[in-house]
């Protein structure tokens, strides 16, 4: 009996499951433009045993790939058993007897042939990706700050560690052997036809290539749509995270609207798209099956031609016919493997101009190591230009020499260049021309690790790393001890803070440390330098963030530190200055004037006018009153008992009882209910009418099948009848109707049902953004409505309604049509055959399976196994410049390549569990075939069943045993698939407990602006306990400005919060013009309030779009004014793409005080 494992209908079923793959791979594609490395660039990472476990593993892939079309050559073996003792029943079942024993030989061979095919290539690859993603992650921390600026962001490094490497690994492993095997197939089926029949064999001349061209034009055609639908996928991804990053800023804009607007703009064109998507899958697929058949027709009648011309016997025929269709079938299946190919290509391209990249400042050029710093610094005359802005110089003609152990503040316009100036000292950037000196040496020819380890910066926006504060404090020094740490910590007034925290130093400061707050992020900044303990000390706006007492304790703690330094000190606050030994103001890139404090106050109108803007004198006079205010205020306003905490708490936790106890048995009901009928969400009768016309279709395309193994087996025995031409060319025929019937079913299905699930995706997706956007701020701060999360909800779990609906759904009626037909039609031509055949179903069944998953890959994503190190690559990019200043780059690797160990040692076992299952699945197939052809030679022994009755019974239901395989893989997967998509019901169902519309009606005339706080008491609903706000009154007239102080964590931003709605007070009232601010329409009051916030937030586009933000019915002239009012319209101005300028992601383009403008000039244009 054959070993036929495969058919034409399945192909089309995997052609679908590959599409479906290139969606989930996004950013795979997108380097198409790009000249793809050869492939065995992808393998330059393999060592010795890499190769020899390749070697073994080609071996293992050729014997699985050839043992198919020696199995056609056993069936014609046994058709000739039975052709040529057709008159004599004891001979015919002696020469069936002969060929049995082969089957089981057959079967034994492919069990150490699919051990070895799995486990190495599964093993080797993950050792060959282990050495690429390590150097992957050593060539992006050895880049040059630059490289971040122009050609490295964070997504592409991101992308590089997961998707590409993903792709390059499943192409270099499990992929590259399952082409192997598929190829094997091919060639050695070739050559089987040549010798049995060489006048079919000619015939793959015509039947391959028409096969191939029909395969590579659908690929082609939907790569392109892949592409496009990529495009808007990411589009809309990218409105989705920049809208939920910053949801605090969208919802104080009411830019709701706009954000809903642009994600439905992304889903119609996404849905255009998808009717030529579906278009082009049914034509595709649909033609193929009509050229298969059409294939079989010409081929079979050929054959019937070399038969009755005794050039060939029926038996060699059909080992001949079958091999070369089943050997061009086997082409098509390596199609998706040779897309994984090209996909790695392209994917490793990009990994390797990475890695291949010259820095143009690394540290691999060795320098001088002096003995030590005295940290004399002369810059002379340097001129400079941003990487990415070549055309807009920063400094021209910068000198300034800076004596050791003086402190030097550089003061002056925002972007005139003075944090230019700490980049060029740190060496994150060469000077276009000049030179900068320290004790003498040009820093160019000191070694860059030397350079850096001797210099300590503080940041203007500082950055941390995810793990507990002693963690990041350690990054100034890895070896620090306790004591040091103890000590560093309260020199930058952070002991204090850290101290009153439950786990203290052992705190999670959380991703990017999103657990404290500005200033306590800044004093741990500060701390780390200070660790760092260096002869160069960098401060750019190193006490921006902290309130007036923490400024004043932790400025007195600095001025300690610099004692015996060197330091450059940056700050736009006049307070922190005063005291320099040097100030020198800064000019369009030039040092203007320099000088002490009095002499520049004299000397200089820009020094003077900023001072006295400031009101300098009048804040030192009222620091120490105000200080000891501060401490009386901070006791009252975020102390509290432990019995208050509770008490708070217990409210709060009755409150959110009460609110949802109405609401828990509905949804219970509603988590019972969301499985089945909910996918199928909010479609109109038109989607109904087309889910049952596309059902009827996908029922007509499931009978080839169980169609196609009745009338070849019938073919191969009309071989020996008499007329045997007439009889094939009878079965041609019917091969081409229903080869045309297949071709129309499959367009209907398709197109219906792609229709149908994308409309449903679209409705699900529109709906849920709305939703989520309607919830309030503390729901999106608990951990699992991350930023990430939220968006895979809506962008990626999503996309399951498509795959259930428009692939799983229509195929599964396919395959329940197939097997309905193929069971009845089995028992009524030999039921003794049919009961037989689904007794060895299971080792059918068990085998299909595994087989389908080997095609797909066993070792499954390989970027969630390496999580760990994917976090660690996304971190060290983000935070690029504080890595470098800190030469925390060996630590970084370090960690890496520990992360790696975990994941290798899975690998390993998984390769042989898998390696094992393939061998036993193999084995397992062909057994059934041999117990198969066993059976029907008893039959035939016992006069119980003719032979063509017994082989025919049998292959009708062997050829329909995938469609029970796909049926049990399909329904698993849509249960999954629903299972995941109950999250983002859940959500959909969710009652907002800040609901932002209601009341409807609102009220068309301005507030006044009498603001009134009674009684206040307020925790944040992720920390319940800890209490920010307890009894706090206030008043404030309208018109009137009032300033809240306080140190950090008191309350201050928290009462900004509470104004705008973000949160409800546990106790107390708000009151703005004597009315309760939940009885007006929450959007409405909004639009009402304007706020600039301390860490100013821009939206990835233009800076008009910036500005208009929230309000697009903006005139140009409204934009220009409030512009000039926010004194941002001059370099807007200058700038050559004007107000279309793009920012860039975060604002990364502009300075720290040019975000800030564009967001004053937002919030003056929104009021």
């Amino acid at each position: 009996m054959a070993s036929i494992h495969y058919d034409p209908p399945s192909v089309a079923s995997q052609v679908l499951d590959e599409d479906e793959k290139k969606s989930e791979l996004p950013m795979l594609t997108a380097s198409a433009n790009s000249e793809p490395v050869p492939f065995a660039r992808l393998l330059a990472y393999a060592d010795a045993v890499d190769w020899l476990l390749m070697v073994l593993g080609t071996l293992g892939s050729a014997v699985h790939g050839a043992a198919q079309p020696v199995g056609y050559l056993l069936l014609g073996k046994a058709l000739d058993a039975f052709g040529n003792n057709i008159s004599d029943q004891r001979d015919m079942v002696r020469a069936l007897e002969k060929v049995v024993p082969f089957v089981w030989y057959m079967a034994i061979a492919t069990l150490p042939a699919g051990m070895l095919e799995i486990s190495c290539w599964m093993y080797a690859s993950e050792r060959q990706l282990a050495r690429l993603r390590i150097a992957f992650l050593k060539a992006v921390l050895s880049q040059d700050i630059g490289a971040f600026d122009t050609d490295l962001t964070t997504a592409q490094i991101i992308t590089g560690m997961t998707n590409h490497m993903s792709v390059i690994q499943d192409a270099i492993g499990e992929k590259l052997g399952h082409s192997i095997a598929s190829f094997a197939t091919f060639f050695v089926g070739i050559i089987i036809a040549f010798a049995c029949c060489w006048e079919v064999a000619l015939l793959a001349l015509i039947v391959v290539p028409m096969i191939l061209v029909i395969g590579a034009t659908y690929t082609k055609e939907m790569n392109k749509l892949s592409l496009l639908r990529t495009a808007y996928t990411a589009e809309a991804t990218s409105v989705v995270e920049q809208t939920l990053s910053n949801i605090t800023t969208v919802f104080s804009f009411v830019g709701e609207s706009s954000a809903i607007k642009a994600f439905t703009q992304c889903m119609e064109k996404q849905y255009i798209m998808s009717k030529k998507e579906a278009l082009i899958k049914g034509l595709g697929l649909g033609t193929f099956q009509a050229v298969t058949f059409c294939s079989w027709a010409l081929i079979v009648w050929i054959g019937a031609v070399a038969v009755t011309s005794r050039k060939a016997s029926g038996g060699d025929t059909i080992a001949a016919v079958m091999s070369i269709l089943f050997g061009a079938i086997s082409i098509t299946y390596a199609a998706p493997d040779f897309q994984i190919f090209n996909q790695a290509k392209a994917a490793g391209n990009e990994v390797f101009k990475v890695i291949e990249r010259k820095p143009s400042i690394s540290y691999e050029a060795k320098g001088k190591r002096l003995r030590k710093i005295n940290g004399e610094i002369d810059i002379q005359e340097v001129h400079f230009a941003y990487p990415s802005r070549q055309d807009n110089p920063i400094l021209q003609g910068f000198s300034l020499l800076i004596p050791a152990g003086k402190i030097v503040a550089l003061v002056g316009t925002s972007g005139c260049g003075k944090s230019t100036v700490i980049s060029l000292v740190q060496r994150f950037y060469d000077p276009t021309s000049g030179d900068i000196f320290i004790d003498g040496h040009d820093i160019k020819g000191l070694d860059l690790k030397f350079l850096r380890r001797n210099i300590a910066v503080v940041s203007q926006e500082p950055s941390l790393f995810s793990g507990t504060i002693e963690d990041n404090l350690k990054i100034g020094k890895m070896d620090a001890t306790d004591e040091e740490i103890v000590k560093a910590a309260s020199t930058a007034n952070a002991h204090s803070f850290i101290s009153q925290l439950p786990d203290k130093y052992s705190t999670k400061v959380g991703e990017r440390g999103v657990q404290l707050s500005g200033g306590q992020k800044q004093r741990i900044a500060i701390a780390r330098a200070m660790l760092k303990d260096p002869p160069i000390l960098l401060l750019d706006e190193a006490t921006s963030a902290l309130d007036s007492e923490s400024e004043k304790l932790v400025q007195e703690a600095l001025e300690r530190a610099m004692k015996g330094r060197t330091v450059i000190l940056i700050a736009h606050r006049m307070s922190t200055v005063v005291n320099s030994d040097i100030i020198v103001v800064v000019e369009n890139g030039r040092v203007a004037q320099t000088g002490t404090h009095k002499e520049l106050l004299e000397n200089s109108k820009f020094y003077s006018s900023v001072f006295n803007m400031q009101n300098l004198e009048m804040e030192v006079e009222e620091t120490a009153s105000r200080s000891l205010d501060h401490r009386e205020e901070a006791k009252g306003i975020i102390q509290s008992s432990p019995r208050q905490a509770s008490e708070l708490w217990e409210q709060r936790k009755k409150k959110e009882e009460t609110s949802n106890s109405q609401t828990e048995e509905a949804r219970k009901i509603k988590r019972k209910t969301v499985p089945f009928f909910r996918i199928w969400f909010r479609l109109h009768k038109l989607e109904l009418a087309r889910t049952i016309i596309g059902s009827f279709a996908a029922a007509i395309s499931g009978i080839s099948k169980p169609l196609f193994g009745f009338y070849i087996m019938t073919i191969g025995v009309a071989y020996y009848k008499q007329d045997a031409r007439k009889r094939v060319e009878k079965y041609s025929i019917i091969f081409f109707i229903v080869g045309f019937l297949t071709l129309v079913s499959h367009i209907i299905q398709h197109y219906l049902y792609g229709l149908v699930g994308e409309k449903a995706m679209k409705n699900l997706r529109e709906a849920l953004f709305s939703v989520i956007l309607r919830n309030e701020v503390g729901w999106f701060e608990k951990s699992e409505n991350s930023v990430g999360r939220l968006t895979s909800h809506i962008v990626s779990e999503t996309s399951m309604i498509k795959t259930i609906i428009s692939d799983r759904m229509s195929v599964i009626v396919q395959c329940v049509s197939s097997i309905l037909i193929a069971t009845v039609v089995s028992m009524v031509v030999n039921w003794r055959m049919g009961l037989v055949a689904w007794a060895v179903m299971p080792c059918h069944f068990i085998g299909g399976l595994i087989q389908a998953k080997s095609a797909k890959g066993f070792s499954g994503d390989t970027a969630i196994a390496h999580q760990e190190l994917v976090s660690l690559a996304s971190e060290a990019a983000s935070n690029i410049r504080t890595v470098a200043s800190f030469v925390h780059e060996d630590h970084i690797l370090k960690k890496a390549k520990h992360s790696l160990k975990e994941p290798m040692r899975i690998t390993r076992i998984e390769s042989i569990k898998y390696g094992i299952i393939q061998g036993i699945s193999l084995c397992l197939w062909n057994i059934a075939h041999a117990v198969a052809l066993w059976y029907t030679t008893v039959l035939v022994d016992k006069q119980q069943a003719t032979f063509e009755d017994g082989i025919r019974s049998y292959q009708i239901f062997s050829l329909t045993v995938p469609s029970i395989t796909e049926l049990w893989t399909l329904i698993p997967t849509v249960i999954s698939a629903i299972s995941i998509l109950t999250p983002a019901f859940q959500i959909l169902d969710r009652e907002t407990k800040i609901v932002p519309d209601v009341p409807k009606t609102v009220n068309l005339e301005k507030i006044l602006g009498k603001i009134k706080f009674k009684a206040v008491t307020f925790s944040y609903p992720s920390r319940p306990t800890v209490v920010i706000l307890d009894s706090f009154t206030l008043a404030i007239e309208e018109g009137k400005k009032v300033a809240l102080v306080g140190p950090s964590g008191a309350g201050k931003s928290s009462i900004l919060a509470l104004l705008l709605r973000f949160y409800d007070p546990c106790k107390g009232i708000i009151l703005i013009d004597r009315k309760d601010i939940k009885k007006y329409n929450l959007r409405w009051l909004r639009k009402q309030i304007g706020i600039v916030q301390q860490e100013p937030i821009l939206f990835s586009s233009s800076m008009r779009d910036n500005i208009i933000y929230g309000n697009e019915t903006a005139s140009e002239a409204e934009i220009v004014e409030a512009s000039r009012e926010a004194n941002i319209h001059e370099f807007i101005s200058s700038l050559p793409n004007g107000y279309d300028t793009v920012v860039g992601e975060k604002g990364c383009q502009l300075s720290g005080g040019q975000k800030q403008r564009i967001a004053i000039a937002r919030t003056l244009y929104c009021c």
